[in-house]
Order: structure tokens, then sequence, then C-alpha cells
């Protein structure tokens, strides 16, 4: 049987089809190609989302901005990230194609986890910077028996699936960031430069998302022979949630070749999705998978749109509603890094950040650790840096500018409980223009 993309990508709808302070993936393409070791080389506008405290530090620029800026990452377990578009069109792969894609899933299923922010833009004028974001991270897992139901059809033999609801499910929260900075340094007697700063946040939220299988039937002939499985896939959403944030920074220089920075995000905050609850659903089943009409699926559960009903609910709708109500804080983040210049247009960094609490509003990573170095050379410039979780991920970076276009790109990958591990891409694209540097 043949099997449309429309099935695949009803089941990964909660990861792709309808959208954080990230940890891995950095606003800027500069901090993602210098292996997110960025924050104490962070200058302008691309301070806004480091340090605030940068703003106020020796050899500031007049005026900077970066727009737009398109930051996306994600990892897979078992698969790789290109598998998952041979996943949504299968119906070009053959059989053992087929097969080999389903042997790459781990017997406990698989999982995708995208982080991305779409769009960035920022602005820097002297100690001032402004900008906003729209940001989503997102997860979604695949029991392995669903996986083989989607790439061959329902197949009779009474032992081959057995697919849990509980282990294909998917988690979105999305909201946009709008956020001023102002940096300031002080007037200290001390050896050196020293600057503090703050960044005040205001969030929108658009949605946070729970959905999952939550029912398979198996449907039987009048002898009892089972002829096909119908596998419904419901969400659950708030779709608001407003609130306000601060950041908190400080940076020093004791020599105007060292920086050292540290900053803690959402020191205050006030944020929580809310709003009114909605769900929708799809049922899929044998006509769906011979036919593979992806509008036909896609408008029955558009269709499908209505209130949350707690009390028609049924227990595994009831529980994808009750975990919206969990560990969905935004996270609050320590930064904190050095950063040195051994001669003009050369910089090495390396950069501490980790998630203060436990969210599930994080990214791919709660923590990292990298290093960094940056080589420039009148419009062009070229950066290279690594970072590890501490938990036996890593992340190989590198990165170009050539004028006001920048480019980074990213290798993640790490180990994981199950006999499989995590592999995946990140990448960021974006314009940037600075004025002349001043001395204050």
């Amino acid at each position: 049987m043949k099997l449309n993309r429309s099935h695949t990508l009803a089941a990964l709808a909660a990861l792709f089809a309808a959208p954080a302070a990230a940890q891995v993936i950095p606003v800027s393409p500069n901090a993602l190609g210098m292996g997110n070791a960025y924050v104490g080389v962070a200058r302008g506008a691309e301070s806004l989302w480091q340090n605030p405290a940068n703003l106020g530090l020796p050899g500031a620029t007049p005026w900077s901005f970066s727009l737009p800026t398109f930051s996306a990452g994600a990892d897979v377990l078992g698969l790789r990230v290109g598998d998952l578009v041979d996943l949504a069109s299968y119906d070009d792969l053959t059989d053992e194609e087929r097969q080999a894609l389903l042997d790459r899933v781990p017997a406990t299923g698989t999982e995708a986890r995208a982080d991305l922010r779409l769009p960035s833009i920022s602005g820097q004028i002297g100690p001032f910077a402004a900008g906003f974001g729209f940001n989503t991270v997102a997860t979604q897992s695949l029991d392995r028996d669903f996986v083989d139901l989607l790439l061959f059809g329902f197949q009779l033999d009474p032992s081959r699936y057995n697919i849990t609801p509980g282990e294909t499910q998917g988690f979105r929260a999305s909201y946009w960031d709008i956020a001023l900075a102002y940096g300031r340094r002080l007037p200290l007697p001390a050896p050196g430069a020293l600057s503090v700063g703050a960044t005040a946040h205001v969030y929108l939220g658009t949605s946070l998302l729970r959905t999952g299988i939550v029912d398979v039937d198996t449907v039987r002939n009048g002898v009892g022979v089972p002829q096909d499985l119908a596998v419904t896939y419901a969400g659950v959403k708030y779709g608001g949630g407003t609130g306000v944030g601060v950041d908190l920074g400080a940076a020093y220089q004791p020599t105007p070749r060292v920086t050292l920075s540290a900053s803690v995000s959402n020191v205050v905050n006030t944020f929580s999705f809310g709003g009114r609850q909605t769900m929708k659903s799809v049922t899929l089943n044998s006509n769906d998978y011979r036919n593979g009409d992806l509008q036909g699926v896609l408008d029955r559960y558009d269709a499908s749109l209505a209130p949350y009903d707690e009390a028609a609910a049924s227990p595994n709708l009831r529980a994808l509603a009750n975990d919206l109500e969990g560990d969905n804080d935004l996270p609050r983040v320590l930064r904190a890094g050095v950063a040195f210049e051994p001669r003009a247009g050369t910089t090495l960094s390396a950069a501490y950040q980790g998630a203060l609490g436990d969210t599930r509003v994080t990214g791919l990573w709660d923590r990292s650790l990298g290093v960094g170095v940056q080589q420039k050379l009148a419009f062009l410039s070229a950066r290279l840096g690594a970072s590890t979780d501490m938990d036996g991920g890593t992340l190989l970076g590198g990165g170009v500018g050539l004028g006001p276009l920048q480019v980074g790109i990213a290798h993640v990958s790490s180990g994981s409980d199950v006999d499989a591990d995590r592999s995946g891409w990140a990448a960021s694209v974006g314009f940037s223009a600075r004025g002349r540097f001043l001395t204050r």
C-alpha cells in the first residue's frame, strides 16, 4: 500500500504544522558560528540577547542593527534530520528504502525536537537597544509501530501493532518577545571598565499545545477478523498569555583586550500561557492510508476546531489538557564568559550557559560549555566553535560573514538512554550593520 505524505505530516503536526529562550540556538549567526561562546564577544544590537551590560563597555558602536535574523535547529533520536523529509514523502521510496527507514527507528520509538527563532530583529543606538522576535520550541515523539503503519499501511498480522498513545505525543510553546535594554559604565575608581545593564521584556504568548494519539480502535468484520486500525490524533491548545521579564548583567574589562561578561535572563518573570482552550482531532483509517489525501486530512483536522470540553473528553485527551499546566515557565538562563583579543581582528572566547530550574521551554539543551574563535579581515569574517552539554552532547559550529550578510551552521549530536543517538543541525542567517567605533 502507498501512503501519501499527508498522514505523516498529520502525525508530526505538533512539531511542524502549526507554530523560547533557546539554549543551543542563539539569535545571532555569529554566536552559533562560535559554538555559542559569545556572551563576552557580543556588542551593539547583539548585546540585547546576550548581556545588556555589554552596551556600556568602552569601544561601543554609536549604532547597529540586525534584520531579519532566522535561526533554527532540530535533532532526531535514531533517525537523521533528513529522514524526516523521507518520512513525510516516502511514497517516492521503494519498499526496501521504507524498511531501512523503519529499521532506524528505535524499538521505543523516535523523537524529534525543534528550536526556532523566526524572525528576530534588533537595533542599538548608544547605550540603548531594542528588538523583537518570535520563538518556538517543540518536540514530537512517534511510536515505532505507528511509523510502521504509516509506512506500510494496515497489515493483517495480530502481533504486528502495539500502538501506545503515550508514545506518540507532541509539545509546542510559541511566543513573541519584545525587548528594550540599557547598559551603563559605572564611574568607579577601579582599574579597567565596569558596566551594568538591564533588559525589559514584554512576552505575548501565541500557543501552548499538547498533541498525541488518544485512541486506537481495531475495526473487525462480522466474524471478528481485523480489517483496519483507526488511529485518532488530537491536540489541546492555549491560545494566549502575557507577562513581563527582566534580565540583569554585568561586564568588566580589566584591559581593553579582555572582557568578562555575565548575565541572568528572566530574573523577574510574570509570563504564563493562558487564554481559551481549544481542541482539534482527526481519525486516520485505511481509506486515508490508501488515498493519501493531504488536503482532506488537514481539512478534517481544521474543521474539528472546538472549545475544549473536559466533561466530554476521553481520559487520554484529558491527560493532554492537564499536562498543559506544568513546567511551562520561560527559562531563567545564566550566561558567563570571557573574550580575549590577542591582536586586532582576532577574538578568542569561552562561555557557559545553563537554565536555572526545570522547564520544557528550553530548546535542545539545558546547558552548554563552549569555546570559539573569530577572525576578521576587512569585509570578510570567519568563525569556528565547539560546545558540549556536559552529558555526551557536542556542537561543532562555523560561520562566515561577507559585508552585512552573516551565516552560521552547526552539527549537534548527543547520546541517549536508549540504543540510539540523537543528531541534528542548527543554522542561522541574517543581515547586520554597525557604525564606526567610539571610545568612551
